[in-house]
């Protein structure tokens, strides 16, 4: 009987580790496609978010709006609503209650824009910005040219957050 346990202990050890190699491989395995899954998910996310903020930012204090621009400006507002924080999420909420009830000058877009931006740059890995966004705008008037290479006579203005500077 002793005999039959000293052949068998011989082959327990290699069969363990054996054993044990393919259950650690197989966890590390589902740990993996894990972390890959939520890295391509925090990537379209960002992403999105991304291109929500260009879309928004293109067309965020101009008096003028093309019909492309309004219709990606809502697609941006709808995207940030699905995909971006609980305070993104707020903060549009606002911007849309505030422009419904015709008080879009008072909640203007930049705090969605600021948090927008903040969270990218968080999660881009880059330092943080303590000031509003600004955009740069120019004051367009329309009779006297065009932008198809014809001058247009113009100001630059930069607006923010609740300020205007001319």
């Amino acid at each position: 009987m002793q005999a039959v346990l000293l052949s068998w202990a011989s082959l327990l050890g290699p069969v363990l580790a054996a054993v044990i190699a393919v259950a650690g491989w197989f966890v590390l395995h589902r740990l993996n496609v894990r972390r890959d899954r939520d890295n391509k998910r925090q990537e379209l996310i960002t992403a999105y978010l991304l291109e929500a903020y260009r879309r928004m930012e293109a067309a965020a204090n101009r008096e003028d709006k093309t019909e492309d621009q309004a219709i990606a400006f809502e697609s941006a507002l709808a995207d940030v609503q699905l995909l971006g924080t609980p305070e993104q999420f707020a903060a549009t909420m606002e911007y849309i209650e505030g422009h419904v009830s015709g008080g879009e000058g008072q909640v203007g877009i930049g705090r969605v824009l600021a948090l927008l931006r903040d969270d990218l740059r968080r999660e881009l890995g880059l330092v943080p910005l303590i000031s509003p966004p600004r955009f740069f705008r120019f004051v367009r008037e329309w009779g006297s040219g065009d932008w198809q290479g014809n001058p247009v006579p113009s100001t630059p203005s930069v607006r923010g957050g609740h300020r205007y500077t001319k």
